[in-house]
């Protein structure tokens, strides 16, 4: 976008500025001929002028006068009354693309003065010059005015891009731009939407999940305790024991069922595409912990164990880590964060002490992403480490 948008600046300039300079060079062109046949004009009358004083005298004009008052450039031709014409050219006269003025000079002849437009075209070529050196200068401006000028127009939609990429990963605290771009705005207020729906959907689901965990297991639970008495006890008939155990059976596999139904609502996935590896996760949190504790002089390293190529959505964990990053940030010290994959869940150990006295209301802060999420915490990174589980979606 940058690239176009400087690329268009440019050319647009160069397209006025070569607009304004062909229709200048005219201008000038025609300005710089009128001035030269102005100036014959004057010098055929100045030569008209000695002409006429020469012949008061009682001489006739000859070719050594004339050659006394020509120009190098010019070409000076006296013709008399009676129709004698004198010529006399100078050194540097070319016959082309002439200019002629032509004047009164004694009694009733006629003095013709004749000069080549070299000097026009001179003055003309170092117009055109001068008008190629300004568009040169202005094309560079123009492109350095359109870089900065696309800069600051894609610099709101580069951070959309990022935080659409974020709600990707399964992060829903989008961060958006503050930009008076209206495109901008209403983009921003799309994924704001979007993000509020998406979590709001998943909340729903992982309620529904826990609800119907509940609903299902408690009431199979009582049935299964009361047909298990009815197999010991001892009044009653065989058959009615057989059948309570085809019964128990049939409770076992119906609650199988639910555990099944209830364990793939949460292990699936929170944004569809948008998962990683763990091992990858690690490098990337790693990578944001070290641009970030860096100033301060402190390493972060990381190690990763357990099912490192199971699947996570890294949004909820990037979120957490964040947010606990603000307090780490805060204590002195190397930091080495440790990932473990299980079957279903990832786990995130962060060592005590890395971030000094935290205050509660940091740990509460992410307490509160964690478990709405399904996870849970414990430790409190003063005197114990502090861990994080979190589930794979």
């Amino acid at each position: 976008m940058r690239e176009r948008l400087a690329a268009a600046f440019v050319l647009l300039a160069v397209l006025v500025l070569v607009m304004a300079g062909a229709v200048r060079a005219r201008a000038v062109g025609d300005l710089l001929r009128d001035q030269e046949a102005m100036q014959l004009r004057n010098d055929a009358a100045l030569v008209a002028d000695v002409i006429d004083d020469y012949l008061a005298t009682g001489r006739d004009v000859d070719v050594v006068l004339l050659d006394g008052l020509v120009r190098a450039d010019a070409q000076l031709e006296f013709v008399t009354a009676s129709g004698e014409s004198v010529v006399a050219t100078g050194r540097q006269f070319v016959d082309e693309d002439l200019l002629v003025s032509v004047v009164e000079a004694g009694d009733g002849g006629a003095l013709t003065v004749r000069s080549g437009s070299e000097q026009v075209t001179s003055l003309y070529a170092r117009e055109l010059s001068e008008l190629f050196v300004l568009t040169a200068l202005v094309a560079l401006l123009a492109g350095l005015a359109g870089w900065f000028a696309a800069r600051w127009l894609a610099r709101p939609f580069r951070e959309l891009a990022d935080a659409a990429a974020a709600l990707g990963r399964g992060r829903f605290d989008v961060r958006l731009p503050e930009t008076r771009i209206p495109e901008a705005q209403a983009i921003g207020q799309a994924l704001r939407v979007s993000a509020a729906q998406l979590e709001a959907r998943i909340s729903r689901e992982r309620d529904f999940a826990e609800h119907a965990s509940h609903q299902l297991r408690t009431p199979l639970t009582s049935l299964r305790l009361e047909l298990e008495d009815l197999v010991t006890r001892d009044d009653v008939d065989r058959d009615v024991k057989d059948a309570a155990k085809r019964c128990l059976a049939r409770v076992d596999a119906v609650s199988g069922a639910a555990g099944e139904l209830v364990a793939l609502t949460r292990q699936g996935a929170l944004v569809e595409g948008g998962q990683m590896m763990l091992g990858e996760l690690a490098t990337q949190i790693t990578q944001s912990w070290s641009d970030r504790l860096a100033d301060a002089g402190r390493t972060v390293t990381a190690r990763a164990e357990g099912e490192i190529d199971q699947l996570f959505t890294p949004g909820p964990v990037e979120q957490i880590l964040e947010a606990l990053l603000d307090e780490v940030a805060r204590g002195e010290g190397p930091v080495q964060l440790y990932f473990e994959g299980g079957p279903g869940h990832v786990r995130v150990v962060v060592p005590a002490g890395v971030a000094g006295q935290t205050p509660a209301r940091g740990l509460d802060a992410v307490k509160g992403l964690v478990e709405p999420q399904g996870g849970r915490t414990s430790g409190d990174l003063v005197g114990a480490d502090l861990e994080i589980w979190m589930p794979r979606r």
